[in-house]
């Protein structure tokens, strides 16, 4: 007579958080795949001006070259202080969005990759876990 093997609640646990964790970092490579894919095409270029930080992003005000008022979450170049001056490049599609301190982003496509290994890091441990 064969029994079946059940999991126990330890291993369930673990495949689910493994699930969790690489939707989680796939859906982080593929938004910040297509932030940098964007801000590299664009060619907008505003001044901003630090309104405060929230964490490590500041939020930054400035104006787009339609005359509009935009805020956006951005990391800033160390050292920087509410109400400095900020370069910045972003994309008129959604400047809130995709909007940078063009002294910070100098490696494109690092953050996608980094989050894009985890995925498949947790993907493949997953994976691993379950067909045992």
């Amino acid at each position: 007579m064969s029994r079946r093997h059940r999991r126990p609640f330890g291993e369930w646990l673990a495949l689910a958080f493994g699930a969790v964790a690489a939707t989680v970092f796939l859906t982080l490579a593929v938004q910040k795949a297509d932030q940098d894919a964007r801000l590299l095409h664009a060619e907008h270029t505003a001044t901003g001006i630090v309104l405060g930080f929230e964490g490590d992003p500041a939020r930054v005000a400035f104006v787009t070259a339609e005359g509009r008022r935009v805020v956006a979450k951005i990391d800033v170049y160390s050292g920087t202080r509410v109400g400095d001056e900020v370069p910045l490049l972003y994309h008129p599609d959604d400047p809130s969005w995709y909007a940078m301190d063009t002294r910070t982003h100098h490696l494109p496509f690092l953050v996608p990759a980094i989050a894009l290994a985890g995925a498949a890091v947790m993907g493949g441990i997953t994976w691993h876990l379950w067909r045992r």
